[in-house]
């Protein structure tokens, strides 16, 4: 069957194709009937649809990252486009779809990514207690920093994720280090590459290699105070400098800049405050190019609930989807 992308989607058109589940959320029309309002999305963009007749079965046998097969018919509902849903059903083994062709993958490959942040540390990083807790936490945890996704369904939710953000997060922060001699860019490099380190024991993966879900220890710890005591273990067992360790310490736990975002702590040095704000700027870039990429050139995108429901402008002047270098 040819699958239909999500982006070449047009109005009155028929659809039988195959999709990923962002959300399913069981809702009631004005006459208290349920029905199922899904997201799905492939790696094109995302589109919602209404699921008017659902069995009972059917209000919990769909999850965030499910592989879904769905028949439906193309509809504009306030200048949006939506899928009013006949039929949708889970993956099965006969279909032949081949799964990582709907699932988002970091624009570079994951070992790349993880040699360039290695390569960042090694390079530039001067102090040696500093740079061999980076490189040591980061040979640990390889395996799962090369797949790792960011997020559920924010920023960077795919394949890799986790080292693309981290890349973005380094690079600006190594620019930044540029301009202002009087910060430390070795804790800038080495927070940057740590800031969430945490979220490798925060998600488990599904078969897609997108998160399933929140574990246990990501629901009673988080990635910021579990990322902060992976760096306090590795440095006593190294025998770090308990400053070093400190100040690795507080970036991470103030990463999210106040506690209502999830940070332990506010940034009380310059070298966190920057982190925190390079973590923010790579997220929400991320975030406006996606809404971008989906938007027609001398457009407004649709309204972005990651930035006060603001539509976007994309200009003929913007780089949109440039490859990752």
């Amino acid at each position: 069957m040819e699958q239909q992308k999500i982006s070449e989607l047009v109005s009155g058109a028929h659809i039988r194709s195959f999709f990923l589940v962002d959300s399913a959320t069981a809702k009631s029309r004005k006459s208290g009937d349920p029905y199922l309002f899904f997201t799905f999305k492939d790696k094109s963009g995302k589109i919602s649809g209404n699921y008017w007749n659902p069995g009972r079965s059917d209000f919990d046998a769909f999850g965030t990252g499910d592989i879904v097969f769905v028949e439906a018919v193309v509809e504009t509902y306030n200048e949006k486009l939506m899928l009013n849903i006949g039929k949708v059903r889970p993956v099965q083994p006969s279909d032949g779809v081949s799964v990582r062709d709907l699932v988002k993958s970091s624009p570079k490959e994951g070992s790349a990514m993880y040699s360039e942040i290695i390569g960042y540390i090694n390079k530039y990083v001067t102090n040696e207690d500093m740079k061999i807790l980076t490189v040591s936490v980061y040979e640990a945890y390889k395996n799962e920093l090369i797949v790792y996704p960011a997020a559920i369904s924010f920023h960077h939710a795919e394949i890799g994720g986790l080292l693309h953000h981290t890349i973005g997060v380094i690079r600006g922060a190594f620019f930044i280090a540029q301009a202002y001699p009087f910060l430390n860019r070795d804790l800038l490099l080495c927070g940057a590459a740590l800031h969430d380190i945490g979220k490798i024991h925060e998600y488990s993966l599904n078969d897609t290699g997108l998160i399933k879900e929140v574990t246990v220890d990501g629901n009673l710890v988080t990635h910021i105070i579990r990322g902060a005591m992976i760096v306090e273990e590795f440095g006593k067992r190294l025998g770090t400098d308990p400053e070093i360790i400190r100040l690795l310490s507080h970036m991470i736990l103030s990463h999210h800049g106040v506690p209502e975002f999830g940070s332990s702590v506010v940034p009380k040095f310059p070298e966190a405050f920057i982190l925190h704000e390079m973590d923010d700027i790579d997220a929400k870039l991320f975030e406006m190019e996606e809404a971008l990429s989906n938007t027609a050139v001398g457009e407004m995108s649709e309204r972005q609930r990651a930035f006060d429901d603001v539509r976007l402008y994309r200009s003929p002047l913007f780089k949109i989807n440039e490859e990752m270098v």
